[in-house]
């Protein structure tokens, strides 16, 4: 037996595994752990298991694990004191497990968004959920953690530049995160309107209702998520492909600008043609971060 604990931005997510199979799930609201012992005695409930691996949106120093939303901190030596019968208590990055996820994946789980020609070779996960997350996949599995969402948005044209702007006088630093995001749905839109009161899911359905604002909006959402994509993928060399996690592409896929998406990924000047090579795919699966915790969790408890 595996547990999981997935904590999000959005939404926690307990999984019980047996033989890869999940067999128990229960979310809640992240905004709602206010302690973590508390709530594993809540998930555990006295039983016991190979081991628990934690995923979670947040950096992983020295051996403690720091929540980027709520700034609680899990410590895994406490937590064995606590949960003596759990003989190992993993933490790793949220994209992290994502990482780990991919070979576990069927094809029904992937939503090609670009062609390709994919080798063997490193991977890039770039998640769009409450923030932007990166990591790099190497060719033999391995996943390498990174911050690379809050690496500075370049503008690519006249009117990204006028979104920099009025970003830049709002937040000061202006992150790709603050584009690629849910949040970044609202910036983008209120960049163009002034409008700063809705929430993204406001946004999309204005998209939908084909709102002039809205699909300009998700234009020039499709251009800079094309762009920075194509970016990670000549930093990564990501010859096997560039995956996009998250809760926020599965939702607006039939909103992207597949056309604006890929003449972005592509305008990388002389190095075009490499990545035309480069495959984008969208990850369907829900679970996927739950999913990769566990791979990383048996692939650990086996080689203890």
């Amino acid at each position: 037996m595996i547990i999981t604990l997935d904590i999000g931005g959005t939404k926690t997510q307990s999984t019980f595994w047996e033989n890869g199979v999940p067999v128990e799930t229960n979310r809640i609201d992240t905004g709602s752990v206010t302690d973590i012992k508390q709530l594993l005695s809540a998930v555990i409930g006295g039983r016991s298991a190979e081991c628990l691996c934690i995923a979670a949106a947040g950096p992983v120093r020295g051996s403690v694990l720091e929540l980027t939303n709520t700034g609680q901190c899990i410590d895994p030596l406490l937590l064995k004191k606590e949960f003596p019968q759990i003989p190992n208590i993993l933490l790793l990055n949220d994209l992290e497990a994502v990482g780990y996820s991919l070979a576990a994946l069927g094809a029904d789980n992937l939503h090609p968004l670009k062609p390709g020609r994919p080798q063997r070779g490193t991977k890039a996960v770039i998640s769009l959920g409450t923030g932007l997350g990166v990591c790099l996949v190497t060719a033999e599995g391995e996943v390498l953690p990174s911050e690379g969402g809050h690496m500075d948005f370049a503008p690519g044209n006249p009117q990204q530049q006028k979104i920099f702007s009025v970003l830049r006088k709002k937040y000061g630093h202006v992150s790709c995160e603050r584009l690629l995001s849910g949040q970044g749905l609202v910036n983008i839109y209120a960049a163009l309107t002034g409008a700063w009161n809705l929430c993204p899911q406001q946004v999309t359905e204005k998209a939908s209702r084909r709102e002039a604002a809205a699909l300009e909006t998700m234009a020039l959402f499709s251009q800079i998520l094309g762009a920075v994509c194509g970016s990670y993928g000549l930093i990564f060399l990501a010859s096997g492909g560039i995956y996009l996690g998250g809760g926020i592409a599965p939702k607006i896929l039939p909103l992207l600008d597949r056309t604006a998406f890929e003449r972005a990924f592509l305008d990388k000047g002389r190095l075009r043609d490499l990545l035309e090579e480069i495959p984008v795919h969208v990850i369907l699966d829900e679970m996927a971060p739950s999913r990769g915790a566990a791979v990383y969790g048996a692939k650990l408890s086996s080689a203890v």
